[in-house]
Formats: structure tokens, C-alpha cells, sequence
């Protein structure tokens, strides 16, 4: 009689959905009482039959703990960093204090740089599609070409322009070579289009080499250059607009409960660590340095409570988050080192510095960039913004947050010698 086989993926999303009540054998065996007593002496409140009303230790030990050190632990606000929202309470009433974003907001400017700088990636997933085989990459080519051309006649409108209409305070300043840059950036895809004919050119290679990289007297910047500056110009949108609103708020800093879930789009396994979420190094940024690395926890199986986002936090979800979630990470780094105090303690290295982050990238250095955007790209534990968000807080910091005189690579830095801004073009 042949074995049965599961299928890998079959087995692993098993492991993760039996319980262990469903585990057990049938009618043979289940763990004796006295030994779950003892097991819920310490943990296993998520079990159905956990003593109700009975605290866990580790909860115990947070409670403990809160009341041993007074309001140098836990009186400080509660910061909840889901997705792209940071929602700020306060941590013993629960009223929300702020609700920021950092994307996502069609009155931001979030969309506009977005579509702009998709262009690339779109013209190089499109070359893949026809290698592929697949015929719709004509249709696709099409409709892409059609949409430039209409945000290139929208950008080209001197009255009541796009960028004036939303008048972004980070891009205030820098209005004039947004939209030259813009302009520019319609210009050369509706011309490296129009240069495809039957289309026997749309490789992978053709498009880094003629597109990404590629220039001409008509066209002296590379394509990659707009990626970047674009791809730069949002993220100062968002740390500048979030970094203001949270200024505002004057919160206790060092002693601020933080929990960063912060899924990046449809990429849920990246962000997990300190080197690969930026969203730590811009609060810490923005608290002056004052937020302590041990108060910032990166959650990502955290449950999302009911009444996260709303006018107040529910009591039970404030309790949840402070308690159950903040607490007991908070305090058992302290108690271990309490009581393994003859024990040498094991301190991890840093990731390494990577081309793009700050102090190892210099603005002008686009191919730098492109690098990282690769990393990026193909590692899963990347947030994609990454990419240029860790240079940009950190170039926000020097500047003191001032967006008129931060360096923005492929717009203000990085250009071909000889090129001071992007040129005006006239289509054939």
C-alpha cells in the first residue's frame, strides 16, 4: 500500500491551523488535569478552559513591574503603527490623541508621484509578459501609452495646475521642477514607446538599456534618475507631513509605548526587524532621539483590535496593547536581566549598511539607488520603501526638517554633468 502524500504547501498551512485538541489521538490520550494546572500557573490564557478571571504571570509581572517603576515605564502615550496609520493614545484614558498617514490619501500628492514613478516597473513587467508569450502586453502598451500622454497634457497646464491645486507644504518649494521633471518623464516614455514599432525591442535588456539608462541629446537624463527622484520626493511627503503632525502633538518621548504592525502592502513578511522597517528609524528620528530602542516593539501577529482607530480605545483593547502586548516585552528584557545577572549576555550586530542608507550613499549617487531598489525588490524582508526612506529621514534630521533644503536625488542631485534641471522636450 502506497504512502500517503501530502503536498508541501498542504502540510505546512496544516501545521499552522491544527490545534492541539484536533492533534490528539482519538479517544486515546489527553495531557492529565494536574499537569495543565501547572501549565496555566505560567502561561496558556489563549486555551479554552484557562482558569477564568486568572491573570497569567507574565501579566502578573507587568502589573508588577508598572507599579515598581511608576510613570517612568508606562504613562507615556501608546503609539500603534498599522499599515501606513499611526494612531497616538493616550495610555491610561485611551482617547486618541492623532491619527496620521503616510500614503494613500488622494489630496496628498501620494498618487500622482506614485503613477509616475510606476512608469519604469510597468515598461519592464510588460517586457517580461511578451517573453512570456503572453499577448496582451500589446493592449497593455497601448493603454499605458494613452495614460501618459493624458497626464502629460494635464501636467503641461498652466492654469490651475495639478501641483499648484494641491500645493503640497514638502514640495512647495520645488514646484517648478516637479512639474519640468514630469513633463520630462511623459516626454521620453511616449517616445521610447513610439520607438518599440512591432514591439521586437521590448526585451528586458532593451528596456535598462534604452529606457533606464539610455540617453540621447534629446533625452540627457536616464529614466532611472525620475524612479528615484520620485520614489524620494513621496517619501519626504510622508515623513515631513507625519513629522510635523506628531511635532505638534509635544509627547513624552522617552517614555512612549510603541508597536509598529506596519505590513507594506501586499509584501507580509517584510519590515519584521529595526534594519529592514524604516518606520523605527523615523520615529526615533522624529522624537529627537529621545524614544529608547527597548520602547519600540515590531509586532506583526499583534491582533488588530476592534476599536483601534477609533475615538477611543475600548478598555479591554487599551489593556490588550499595553498589557498584554507592550508590557510583557518591555519587561522581560529588565527581569531577565535581574535574574541571569551572572549570566554574560549575548548582544546581536546590527544588518549591515547597505548602498542607499545614509552616510554610505552620497545624493548624487543614482546607481547606488537603483541597487537598493533592487535589494529591495527580491528580498521578502524589505519593505520596497526602503529603498530611499531610510536617506531621506535621515537627511530630513540633518536639515532640521526643513523640506526646502534637503538634497532630493534624481531632482535636485545626480544629474548628468552639464545638466542642471530637466530640459523642456517637444515630441516629433
Amino acid at each position: 500500500m502506497s504512502p500517503i502524500r501530502i503536498p508541501c504547501l498542504a502540510l505546512i498551512l496544516l501545521s499552522l491551523v491544527v490545534t492541539p485538541a484536533l492533534a490528539q489521538p482519538t479517544g486515546k490520550y489527553t495531557t492529565p488535569q494536574p499537569f495543565m494546572e501547572l501549565f496555566f500557573d505560567f502561561t496558556g490564557s489563549n486555551e479554552p478552559d484557562y482558569p477564568a478571571g486568572q491573570p497569567t504571570i507574565g501579566q502578573m509581572l507587568t502589573e508588577a513591574e508598572i507599579d515598581r517603576l511608576g510613570t517612568a515605564a508606562a504613562s507615556g502615550p501608546l503609539m500603534l503603527v498599522s499599515g501606513s496609520d499611526i494612531y497616538v493614545y493616550d495610555s491610561r484614558s485611551g482617547v486618541r490623541l492623532s491619527h496620521e498617514r503616510f500614503r494613500a490619501d488622494r489630496a496628498s500628492g501620494f498618487y500622482e508621484m506614485t503613477a509616475i514613478s510606476h512608469i519604469g516597473p510597468a515598461v519592464a513587467y510588460l517586457a517580461e509578459i511578451k517573453a512570456d508569450g503572453d499577448p496582451r502586453w500589446k493592449e497593455r502598451l497601448a493603454a499605458l501609452q494613452a495614460h501618459v500622454a493624458k497626464v502629460r497634457a494635464l501636467n503641461l497646464s498652466a492654469a490651475d495646475n495639478w501641483l499648484d491645486r494641491l500645493d503640497q507644504p514638502a514640495w512647495r518649494t520645488r514646484k517648478t521642477q516637479i512639474r519640468d521633471m514630469i513633463d520630462y518623464a511623459c516626454a521620453r516614455t511616449l517616445d521610447y514607446i513610439g520607438s518599440l514599432g512591432d514591439g521586437t525591442r521590448l526585451t528586458a535588456i532593451g528596456v535598462n538599456d534604452d529606457f533606464f539608462n539610455g540617453t540621447s541629446p534629446a533625452y540627457p537624463i536616464p529614466f532611472s534618475n525620475i524612479m528615484i527622484a520620485t520614489f524620494m520626493l513621496e517619501a519626504l511627503r510622508g515623513a515631513s507631513d507625519v513629522q510635523v503632525a506628531l511635532a505638534r502633538l509635544k509627547l513624552d518621548w522617552p517614555r512612549a509605548m510603541v508597536l509598529v504592525s506596519s505590513r507594506a502592502g501586499t509584501n507580509v513578511s517584510s519590515g519584521l526587524t529595526e534594519g529592514t522597517n524604516w518606520l523605527v528609524a523615523f520615529l526615533k528620528a522624529v522624537s529627537g532621539s529621545t524614544l529608547p530602542d527597548e520602547r519600540i516593539k515590531i509586532v506583526p501577529y499583534a491582533e488588530t483590535r476592534a476599536s483601534l482607530g477609533q475615538a477611543q480605545l475600548a478598555a479591554a483593547d487599551l489593556q490588550y496593547y499595553v498589557q498584554r502586548v507592550w508590557g510583557p516585552l518591555f519587561y522581560r528584557r529588565l527581569v531577565a536581566d535581574r535574574v541571569f545577572s551572572s549570566i554574560s549576555t549575548i548582544y546581536l550586530p546590527d544588518r549591515p549598511l547597505l548602498p542607499g542608507d545614509p552616510g554610505v550613499t552620497a545624493a548624487g549617487a543614482i546607481d547606488q539607488f537603483m541597487i537598493r531598489l533592487k535589494h529591495s525588490l527580491r528580498d521578502a524582508r524589505e519593505m520596497l520603501s526602503n529603498t530611499v526612506a531610510f536617506w531621506m529621514v535621515q537627511e530630513l534630521t540633518d536639515k532640521k526638517w526643513d523640506p526646502a533644503k534637503v538634497e532630493i536625488p534624481g531632482l535636485t542631485a545626480g544629474l548628468p554633468q552639464g545638466a542642471s534641471g530637466y530640459p523642456s522636450v517637444t515630441l516629433k
